[in-house]
């Protein structure tokens, strides 16, 4: 874990800009900040009931200047690989952070959308402008499922967007996400995941070989694997 906030060690410095290299970099920095948690004999319970043995937090990240900065200059470099774009749109509340500390590096308007319109003021569900035809990149914090993504794409192209790519910090490699992304026809693009999480965590001694392989079979079946495992 990080002892002097802020403070960014030398293993963090990519000497290469390789995928797996960022990958693994990016799995170091979550793991040292505390962003993802492990918890394989007292899983965690999702919003949607789901029983999980990890927790991911990037909203962390916002906390510790010197990563956040690493973080966001790897998004950077991912978005140039990708293509160019009219607008960043952040995700709320997480993604919000990311995508403006993005949008002011690259000079480009944002936008953030909510999970549903308000039912307040003027019932906005994007807080921003968008012009009909802007191409616009999606920003998010993590996926899980993708059905939150779904709800930003979808009110996106309600006003007029093009959005065909989105871009997280961490996934945890869920096949109902990629099902999601392709029915929405979005290519998805990804610093790190939880395989690379999971190999740095057992790498500091946090996880043991046989917690890899319950991690991993949850990843496989997260709806069914409480049951399975004797929790449900």
């Amino acid at each position: 874990m990080i002892k002097i906030p802020g403070l960014l060690p030398k293993s963090y410095a990519m000497k290469s800009t390789s995928t797996a290299n960022i990958a693994e970099k990016v799995a170091r920095i979550l793991v040292d900040v505390g962003c993802v948690i492990f918890r394989p004999k007292q899983p965690f319970k999702f919003d949607s009931g789901i029983l999980s043995p990890v927790y991911v937090d990037n909203r962390l990240l916002i906390s510790v200047p010197r990563q956040r900065k690493l973080v966001i200059k790897y998004l950077i470099s991912k978005i140039k690989t990708i293509g160019s774009f009219d607008v960043i749109a952040g995700t709320a509340t997480a993604g919000i952070p990311h995508a403006a500390w993005i949008a002011d590096n690259l000079n480009l308007p944002m936008v953030y959308v909510r999970s549903g319109p308000k039912n307040h003021g003027k019932g906005n569900q994007v807080e921003g402008r968008i012009i009909r035809g802007q191409k616009v990149l999606v920003v998010e914090d993590m996926v899980s499922t993708a059905l939150s993504s779904k709800r930003v794409v979808e009110a996106l192209r309600r006003l007029g967007a093009k959005v065909t790519d989105e871009l997280a910090i961490y996934t945890h490699n869920l096949k109902e996400a990629d099902k999601n992304f392709k029915k929405m026809k979005i290519k998805f693009h990804v610093l790190t995941d939880l395989n690379n999480v999971s190999q740095e965590a057992a790498k500091r001694g946090f996880l043991k070989k046989g917690q890899i392989s319950i991690i991993k079979n949850w990843a496989k079946d997260p709806k069914g694997w409480g049951k399975k495992m004797g929790f449900e």
